[in-house]
């Protein structure tokens, strides 16, 4: 097997240039289209992201502060939409049903689903763009056919991915980013944590490997949530997100509204900690024990090989992701 793939039929069809969208990125590009290197954020909701790491980036750079424009009522335009991939055919809607709103005798509301590319702006103006909406259901390999046509006319020259994974580390250390993709100069400097693991695949990892085999840059980012608190919010892993993304990109992303978030949320763990029993305090404690000694080992080359007694092997790993999948389906359900 040579990984490139099944043959599909065009994209086309599936998704939509909006002119008004386009215009917008040409004037904030510099009015003629080009303007430097334009970089994408993507991530799609459905699939895994642990501590709601992915899902609160995506809400901080689609903020106020990054929007394009003032933005028209409830700053709605503030994010002009560039491409719209086509719902209807990407989605199922009776596995993720959409919202609709009833009032007294009549439907009210209806929040469609929307998967679209967004202009954004850093704090410094430098525009980038923003792929979100719901993970497709169907066509996953036209889909990436045609998230690489649009990397290629916007002129996209690094697509960046990031998500939360449940993983066996404490919240009273420095979020862990696990790096993957074929830019080796932006991996450097990172723990390696294992060298081969087989687990449930996405949409989303199927767009930077098919990506990276056109020779598009691809950056993906894997942030490690304390197993015991991966279905809540946990703004320390978008924050230390955004971080990498700034240092990867060189786009200006403040993140002091996600440190306020992300200091009330370690003070209720650490009551809830201090109020629970013996058995959860010596659980973190092991946890402590187990990463401060990966810590110091960054020099060894393969610490999976070296550290087995403290670090999950990729079988561990994998069941840890199919169990975490399991329970969001089953929450779901419900």
């Amino acid at each position: 097997m040579d990984g490139t793939g099944p043959t599909v039929s065009e994209p086309e069809g599936l998704y939509q240039l909006d002119q008004a969208g386009l215009a917008a990125l040409a004037e904030a590009r510099g009015g003629s289209g080009g303007g430097g290197d334009l970089v994408l954020l993507y991530h799609f909701e459905g699939f895994m992201d642990a501590g709601h790491a992915a899902e609160q980036v995506m809400e901080h750079v689609l903020g106020e502060r990054f929007q394009i424009g003032g933005g028209g009522e409830d700053g709605e335009d503030g994010n002009p939409v560039v491409v719209r991939f086509d719902a209807d055919r990407l989605v199922d809607y009776r596995a993720q049903r959409p919202t609709m709103t009833f009032d007294t005798d009549h439907w009210a509301e209806y929040e469609a689903p929307a998967l679209e590319v967004k202009l954004a702006r850093d704090a410094i103006g430098t525009p980038f763009l923003v792929l979100y909406g719901p993970e497709p259901d169907t066509e996953w390999e036209r889909f990436a056919a045609a998230v690489i046509e649009v990397v290629d006319q916007l002129g996209v020259s690094l697509s960046v991915n990031f998500h939360g994974i449940p993983f066996a580390v404490p919240h009273t250390r420095p979020t862990t980013l696990i790096p993957h993709g074929n830019r080796q100069d932006l991996l450097a400097g990172y723990t390696k944590w294992f060298d081969r693991a087989q687990v449930p695949g996405s949409a989303m990892a199927l767009v930077e490997f098919r990506l990276s085999e056109r020779g598009h840059a691809v950056l993906g980012l894997a942030a490690q949530i304390p197993h015991y608190i991966s279905r809540s919010p946990y703004p320390a892993a978008a924050m230390r997100i955004l971080e990498a993304v700034t240092g990867a990109t060189g786009l200006v992303l403040p993140s002091q509204d996600l440190h306020t978030q992300a200091q009330r949320v370690a003070a209720e763990i650490e009551s809830q900690v201090t109020q629970g029993d013996d058995e959860l305090r010596t659980m973190i404690q092991s946890l402590e024990l187990q990463y401060d000694s990966v810590a110091g080992s960054e020099s060894q080359t393969n610490l999976l090989a070296e550290q087995q007694a403290r670090i999950p092997t990729a079988e561990e790993l994998a069941r840890q992701f199919e169990q975490f999948l399991a329970e969001q389906d089953r929450d779901t359900d419900h």
